[in-house]
Order: structure tokens, then sequence, then C-alpha cells
């Protein structure tokens, strides 16, 4: 059931992506007292990155290469608070052809999809749409609009249409490129998040 808080938060996320807001606070950041919004709701489960100060694939460490693997069109990937601990794993890509298979790159917008059971390949739950680099909590988001894995999601991309990687947060991928989904095994791929050959792409990712 949709609740009016719901139509509000959607109404609100809405405005900010068509006025270019840039204050949104950070909901990872570790709050104390009656201001900590985020301490009666429920933290959904994500994929173990393994310990977040020494992972077994490096976090990325500037904003341009962190963006240009997020919209490769087929990104999974985990952030981390190093203040809390608190972490999501999301999934960012085209829509599938029915007819083909394959990735739709014409569409023009890319889904958001917040990991939200224990299979890491499969228990994505959609919540909301990018266009041109803007995002908005869908209407047949799986995910209520104020819950932690969607806020914080609309906080990062935020920051990372503004070309920022704040200090404290950590961004990892799962070892597979960003656009074809295939294993990476060069050491510069896996820095990058992208494969050799999907780099030299002329559609830019």
């Amino acid at each position: 059931m949709t609740t009016q808080k719901t139509l509000h938060i959607r109404a609100y996320f809405r405005a900010l992506a068509r006025e270019g807001v840039t204050d949104l606070p950070n909901p990872l950041h570790k709050r104390t007292g009656t201001m900590d919004y985020f301490a009666h709701l429920e933290t959904p489960r994500a994929a173990d990155t393994g310990n977040a100060s020494e992972p077994a694939i490096p976090a990325f460490e500037n904003a341009a290469e962190l963006s240009a693997f997020c919209n490769a069109g087929n990104a999974t990937f985990t952030i981390v608070s190093e203040k809390t601990g608190k972490r999501f794993t999301y999934r960012v890509a085209f829509p599938t052809d029915r007819a083909t298979g394959k990735l739709d790159r014409s569409s023009g917008i890319m889904f958001a999809s917040a990991l939200t059971g224990p299979d890491n390949t499969k228990n994505y739950s959609y919540f909301g749409n990018i266009r041109r680099d803007r995002f908005e909590v869908g209407r047949k988001s799986k995910l209520a609009a104020d819950a932690p894995s969607v806020v914080a999601f609309a906080w990062f991309w935020q920051a990372l249409t503004q070309q920022r990687l704040p200090p404290s947060l950590k961004v990892y991928h799962m070892g597979r490129c960003g656009r074809c989904n295939r294993p990476l095994t060069v050491p510069e791929s896996i820095k990058a998040g992208i494969g050799p050959e999907c780099a030299t792409r002329s559609d830019g990712f």
C-alpha cells in the first residue's frame, strides 16, 4: 500500500532532479539521539565485500573512473561508509530487450535496483530510473521511497553527477565489467571496473 508519506518523498526526489538541488544530506553518516532518522529502519542485506580495509578488489580512487563504471550500462557495485560500516549493493543497468535478450542502450534510461536478498546475482529489487544522469524513484518501485538503500542511492548518485567521491565513502565493483558484465582479469581493468575492449567502445560505454 502506497502511503501519503511515500508519495511525498517520491515527489521530493522528483523535485530535486528537476531543480538540480545539490545539498542532500549524507544518509550514511552516523547520527545520534532523536536526529537519527535511519535508526528505526531496517538495512537490506548487502553483498559481502570482505574486510572493507583490505578488499580483494580495490575501491575506486577517483570520481571520473567511478562515473564511467556506473554509467557503463550494466554495473553492480557496493557502497560502504568507513565511518559507520553501513553498506548497500546496487545494480544500474539499461533495460533488456525482450526480443533479443540484449541490453537496450538506445532507450535513454537505466534502472536502479538494490540487493535485498541472500543471492547477490538475482535478489535485486527495482526502485528507480536514471535519465540524463538524473535519478528519480520509480512509480513501480519495489522499495519504499524512504528505504535507507533508496535514500543512500539518491545521495550517492548526486555526488557522482557532481564528480565528487566523499573521502569516507568506499565503492567496490564485483569483479565484472560495468558494461558487458564479464569477469575482469587485467589489473588495470580491475582497477577501473571496465574491460579493455569495452573501454575502447565508441558509444562512450
